[in-house]
């Protein structure tokens, strides 16, 4: 892959992730009330079985307010450095590092893309950083040359954030185990057989805890809602998107003869177009979205090892040369316009986040939301957050507490919402 391709892929995923950072993207959904507990208590919040996965997304802003950072702004932003900005380096390397065969980087480009595009609304959830780090490690192993110790140092630590991540881990961590134990068997590199059984071990390690970890937590409903979501094959255009992107592959790849490879790439086209189309991104979506990012990161890992395991190359000079110039310009076409597609959606979220912030600042005591803010404003409302939002976006501890009438979920009474962090942290310091 041209190294214009790579780069100019990875600036959209790392800049469109500093700008929804830049605006408080966060925040969304239960990032609220995640960052509530985090300042609360001042120490990592999450459960056991993605503990790893959530202390990397926490780390900047339970650094900062240990340094003694009392504005929620600037630690809104921080928290959106470790979900949205560290995933997006995350993508970024692998597909630097799988750039030595087209087919396989325009793949993880394109993967990459799909579910930036559509799940990064809701980019509390720790799959928003598994996915890319299952992703990395899997490019690892995929990668012809045999390890160095840079390797080693790249895929030890992705590895042991995968140990408590997600609980999808019982698939995707199964496949890193055995692959990693067959690259060892066949390498002869001291540094590769001692990468291979770290990750082997590391992988085999996230299997147990994510099968502990299923059913727990604070929603025990939780895996059965990211499996309904799966089964329903809902969002659409998610589902479709991930269609094409395998008709599209199949197409520029080396299997199909010539009649054959043009229907495959005609219908893939025809589902991205759509799927673009039809996207509307933002929290409900994202929140849809969840399992579906999991079943395009699993897919992704097996076309991966399929690749390791036959070992063709897909940009042989045989392929014809607008094929190989389609395998260029696919993954970036496809990246910016599924990144294009959050501008509106953010900018919406923003001036709700602002008008929100107005009517708490503006008000005194314990308000309906519902009542508060306008019905054209409130993309930043999300069922049961926005007592955890009110103490965020405050500019003095005397401002309004707005409630949601009939949350999804109580984390605590609306009258105790101040109890629950510091009159200190305040919006803007």
């Amino acid at each position: 892959m041209p190294p214009f391709a790579v780069v100019t892929v990875c600036a959209l995923l790392v800049g469109t992730a500093s700008v929804m950072a830049a605006r408080s993207l966060a925040l969304a959904a239960d990032g609220a009330f995640q960052l509530v507990r985090v300042l609360g208590t001042g120490d990592v919040y999450g459960f056991d079985a993605r503990i790893l996965g959530a202390a990397t997304h926490q780390a900047t802003v339970i650094v900062a307010a240990r340094a003694g950072l009392e504005d929620t702004q600037l630690l809104a932003l921080l928290l959106g450095v470790g979900q949205l900005i560290v995933p997006a380096v995350v993508w970024s390397l692998a597909i630097a590092l799988s750039r030595e065969d087209r087919l396989v980087c325009a793949a993880v480009a394109m993967i990459a893309g799909l579910n930036a595009g559509a799940t990064w609304f809701f980019n509390v959830v720790e799959l928003v950083l598994a996915v890319p780090l299952t992703t990395l490690v899997a490019v690892l192993l995929w990668r012809p040359r045999t390890w160095r110790w840079r390797e080693v140092a790249i895929a030890a630590p992705a590895s042991l954030v995968l140990v408590a991540s997600y609980e999808t881990a019982m698939l995707s961590g199964a496949v890193l185990a055995a692959w990693a134990v067959w690259r060892r068997a066949r390498s002869t590199g001291r540094a590769e057989r001692v990468g291979c059984a770290l990750v082997a071990w590391l992988a085999g390690l996230s299997v147990l805890v994510a099968v502990a970890g299923t059913g727990s937590g604070p929603n025990p409903t939780h895996s059965q809602s990211l499996l309904y979501f799966v089964v329903s094959l809902e969002p659409w255009p998610f589902y479709l998107a991930l269609a094409g992107i395998a008709a599209l592959l199949l197409g520029l790849g080396p299997w199909l003869r010539e009649t054959a490879a043009t229907v495959s790439l005609a219908l893939g086209s025809c589902a991205l177009i759509a799927a673009a189309v039809g996207l509307e991104p933002g929290p409900v979506t994202a929140f849809q979205a969840r399992g579906g990012a999991a079943v395009a990161g699993f897919l992704l890992e097996l076309f991966l090892w399929w690749r390791w395991i036959e070992r063709r190359d897909a940009t042989a000079e045989g392929m014809p040369l607008a094929r190989q110039r389609l395998l260029v310009a696919a993954p970036i076409v496809f990246v910016a316009t599924m990144l294009a597609a959050n501008i509106g959606p953010v900018g919406s979220w923003s001036r709700s986040l602002d008008t929100f912030r107005t009517q708490v600042n503006r008000n005194v005591g314990v308000i309906d939301v519902d009542e508060a803010v306008p019905p054209d404003r409130r993309e930043v409302v999300w069922g049961w957050t926005s007592s955890s939002l009110s103490l965020l976006v405050r500019s003095d501890s005397t401002a309004a507490i707005l409630f949601d009438r009939r949350p999804s979920l109580l984390p605590f009474p609306p009258g105790d919402a101040r109890s629950q962090l510091p009159d200190e942290y305040t919006w803007g310091g």
